[in-house]
């Protein structure tokens, strides 16, 4: 881009039904609102998609994405793949199919806006959000939050518009947001500026064994790192959908979930990830398609153990042990 975006969102995901079986479908359709949503209010954006473990049988989601939206490709839509192996080299768990927060850091450590939005690929942003996006008064060194609307499984009209997401008929779930950490639902929208983003460096890559709770736990960093949290002020909105952990936690033991073990203890310890965390020593070539490759090597992953990454809990930060 011949000028930095003010807003990046980071987003992940790979061609495949472990969100579902409508997952590539959602992806799409929300690509296309959101951009449009920002274009309408001038908004320049960009949005970092980064596939992480992708399935080897599959076309890449990026190849998917810019063949359904070429004129984005390699210029609002910046996609990143990276080499399954590095999945099998970082996750400390044999269940754990998708490390979504280590897919987050990589494009978290490649985005170029002066804002940062960590979301999902089949989250759609409010009214309100692009007001706020519009209105340019966005402050540094402050977490931003939106609470998470769920649409009613099976309630699509079919093209999503402002009338169907802001209609409390379709709802299945409206939380709201409560200090001092807002709460609920932080994969769905974490916006911070980007030098910030850095200081605290990205999700916890330190606690590989789940793919739940580490929203929760960048919170808890933010807190404790002196950042400021607030709620944005109005919501974004998730069209509930088969797959997704609120409806399947509980189905499968935590030992057993593809989610990874959600009982470990997000809130009382933070993290501190070494200095090239989201792969940034990956080899990065083109890919075609817009898109670019990380390329495996070992120099860029993670300690397998790294125990100096597991700090005190935030509430004790800064303060003298006895």
């Amino acid at each position: 881009m011949a000028n930095p975006p003010v807003l990046s969102i980071v987003l992940t995901g790979r061609n495949d039904d472990w969100h579902g079986g409508d997952f590539n479908e959602r992806f799409l359709r929300t690509l296309a609102f959101n951009h449009d949503r920002l274009t309408e209010r001038e908004i320049p954006h960009e949005i970092v998609l980064v596939e992480w473990n992708p399935v080897p049988d599959r076309p890449p989601l990026a190849e998917l994405a810019a063949t359904a939206f070429p004129e984005l490709a390699g210029g609002v839509l910046v996609s990143y793949i990276v080499d399954r192996r590095f999945h099998d080299a970082v996750t400390l768990n044999p269940n754990l199919q998708y490390l979504q927060f280590v897919a987050k850091n990589v494009g978290i450590r490649r985005a170029t806006g002066d804002f940062i939005l960590s979301t999902n690929a089949d989250v759609l942003l409010g009214r309100h959000v692009i007001d706020v996006f519009a209105g340019r008064q966005l402050e540094p060194r402050t977490v931003y939050r939106a609470a998470r609307v769920d649409i009613q499984l099976g309630a699509d009209p079919g093209h999503w518009d402002w009338a169907f997401l802001e209609d409390a008929r379709n709802y299945a779930r409206r939380p709201v947001l409560k200090p001092p950490l807002y709460a609920g639902g932080t994969g769905d929208f974490v916006l911070l500026d980007r030098i910030s983003m850095h200081d605290v460096r990205g999700f916890n890559e330190v606690y590989r064994l789940a793919s739940v709770g580490v929203d929760y736990n960048f919170l808890v960093k933010a807190h404790a790192n002196g950042l400021r949290l607030v709620d944005i002020g109005g919501p974004v909105y998730h069209p509930n959908h088969v797959g997704s952990f609120r409806l399947s936690k509980g189905i499968d033991s935590p030992e057993r979930s593809h989610f990874g073990d959600y009982r470990w203890h997000s809130r009382n310890v933070i993290y501190h990830n070494p200095d090239a965390w989201g792969l940034a020593n990956a080899p990065v070539h083109p890919a075609g398609h817009g898109a670019f490759q990380l390329e495996f090597d070992w120099s860029a992953v993670p300690p397998l153990l790294d125990l100096r990454g597991v700090v005190l809990p935030g509430e004790r930060v800064g303060q003298v042990r006895p």
